[in-house]
Formats: structure tokens, C-alpha cells, sequence
């Protein structure tokens, strides 16, 4: 029983980085190279390239499912390993320093302009 439930920890923290990290992979498609280094950050490339790495880890770590058939054929180690912690790592940093940073300078506001700038 305590098996199962530190499986299915493991299993949760490993897919929540996978989710993470795809998702940090596609919002940062949508601001252009010039809201990254005007926020100080690396250009929108590096970061592309780094959420991808992560989003490769984080799947290819993805431990079988804790309960019936192994359906996907995942077989890693899960997050806890040094790959896996990284990944979850750069997923934090990418959305508690780097996100803020560049949706400050009002790129991918979904339609809300700057009002210093004329808008309304």
C-alpha cells in the first residue's frame, strides 16, 4: 500500500513537470524575441530550445502508471532523478523569473494595449 502511494507521487510530480514544461514550451511561442531581451532575459530562442530540452526530459522520465497495464511504454526513473529534478527546475524558473518579466512589457496581453501609449 505505501508502495503504491509513493508510486503514484512520483508518478503525479513526474507528469505535472511534463505538463509544465510543455507549457512553458508554447507560451513561450507566443511573445516575440524582442519582449525576452528587453525584460534581460535570453533571447526567445534560448529559452524555446531550453523549454524543449525540459519537455524532452520530463517525458522521456515519466515513470509506468502505478496501477493496470504499462499502456504508454514509459519506463523511467521518474523526477526524482538528476535529469528529471532539472527539468522541473528550469520549468520553475521559466515561470516565476523569466514569464513575469516578459509578459510585463505588455507582449501576449490579449488585446490590451498599453494605455500609456494611446491605448484605451
Amino acid at each position: 500500500m505505501f508502495g503504491f502511494l509513493q508510486a503514484l507521487i512520483i508518478w503525479l510530480i513526474s507528469a505535472a513537470a511534463l505538463v509544465g514544461a510543455v507549457w512553458g514550451l508554447v507560451d513561450a511561442f507566443k511573445y516575440p524575441d524582442s519582449a525576452f531581451t528587453n525584460a534581460g532575459k535570453q533571447t526567445k530562442t534560448v529559452w524555446l530550445i531550453i523549454m524543449g530540452v525540459a519537455a524532452v526530459i520530463a517525458f522521456v522520465s515519466m515513470p509506468p502508471l502505478p496501477f493496470g497495464p504499462n499502456l504508454f511504454g514509459f519506463m523511467g526513473g521518474g523526477a526524482i532523478g538528476l535529469l528529471g529534478i532539472a527539468a522541473i527546475a528550469v520549468v520553475i524558473y521559466y515561470f516565476v523569473e523569466v514569464r513575469p518579466k516578459v509578459r510585463g512589457s505588455n507582449y501576449g496581453s490579449g488585446g490590451r494595449g498599453n494605455r500609456a501609449n494611446g491605448g484605451w
